[in-house]
């Protein structure tokens, strides 16, 4: 329920208070890891998980650790955009998930200042990747994509470009697009999504089951 790039800029904010005992190369790979179902390789109920909270994650390795913390932040990301009514915000598209996900992404790019350390990550496949019955093939693939992703804040190419990967057409990258130069005008979703970022670890805190 987020995109890449919202994925690794909430996971590096929070990183040192919550997870300082996991490898942080393991953990982001994992963490990016689960949305390689888009690729139609593997089911989508076998990389997201319901019903975790964080102290779930503290006996797993690093990468395990990264692919169930994709699912509680897509929750938490959720949570917070259905309670701020963001939707009712967005015009009326089949596509607005993807295209809300993929704005927070271009607002979020400029959190991270060095994506070639990301960018680096993603040139090692972890044997851990290849234990969920995924080919390297696929893998490398899917590493390939996100690392051209992260090149740059997204644009316009760049995103059509990474919608054409996750094999949607060129009409619904052509829409998306169109809904993101629509949301991108209304100050009350550029501030929530702000807002997001801002309170992420406040929404951690929730799930923490202290």
């Amino acid at each position: 329920m987020a995109a890449p790039i919202t994925h690794i800029v909430l996971t590096e904010k929070i990183f040192d208070n919550f997870f300082k005992n996991k490898k942080k190369k393991d953990f982001s790979i994992g963490a990016l890891f689960p949305d390689i179902q888009y690729l139609k390789v593997i089911d989508r109920n076998k990389t997201h998980y319901n019903n975790l909270v964080l102290n779930d994650l503290e006996k797993d390795d690093s990468f395990l650790a990264g692919v169930k913390f994709h699912s509680i932040l897509d929750i938490a990301r959720e949570k917070f955009i259905v309670a701020n009514n963001v939707y009712s915000l967005c015009p009326k598209s089949k596509y607005i998930t993807q295209s809300l996900k993929l704005l927070e992404d271009e607002i979020f790019y400029q959190h991270i200042e060095n994506w070639n350390e990301y960018i680096d990550y993603l040139n090692e496949i972890l044997s851990s990747e290849i234990n969920f019955e995924v080919s390297k093939k696929d893998i490398k693939k899917w590493h390939l994509l996100l690392q051209q992703y992260f090149l740059k804040q997204p644009n316009k190419q760049s995103v059509t470009d990474f919608i054409l990967g996750i094999d949607f057409s060129q009409e619904a990258a052509d829409k998306i697009n169109v809904d993101i130069e629509k949301m991108r005008a209304n100050k009350k979703i550029i501030d929530i999504i702000k807002d997001l970022y801002k309170n992420f670890d406040l929404l951690l805190t929730k799930t923490k089951n202290y």
